[in-house]
């Protein structure tokens, strides 16, 4: 069992995370409506917005703390047998953690 200390920390994560995941959400989208359609005018130059990779970076991790943060608010609050949720945990922790990996792997391709 996750100690309640650490909900607490888990529920700031989802809480601080947020907003910051919202607006980098939108602009991707708006940057990327606007090179599909290039009538629209959102921003200055949406290409080197949409492709820059310290906002690519950001919108990943962001997203990963927040959704697991939120998975493990949310198995903290719904499953009570103990043994389930530890082991449905570990499983989601070792899925991230992968997707962690391949994000990793896939911007050292994209910057070499």
């Amino acid at each position: 069992m996750v100690k309640p200390r650490l909900l607490k920390i888990m529920l700031l994560l989802v809480e601080a995370t947020s907003l910051p995941l919202l607006v980098l959400s939108l602009v991707y989208l708006l940057t990327g409506y606007q090179m599909l359609t290039p009538r629209v005018r959102f921003f200055p130059k949406p290409r080197l917005i949409h492709t820059d990779p310290v906002l690519r970076i950001l919108l990943a991790t962001l997203g990963l703390i927040h959704g697991y943060s939120g998975l493990i608010l949310l198995f903290e609050r719904r499953i009570r047998n103990n043994a389930l949720r530890i082991m449905i945990e570990a499983i989601v922790t070792g899925l991230l953690l992968g997707i962690a990996g391949l994000i990793i792997l896939l911007e050292l391709e994209l910057s070499t």
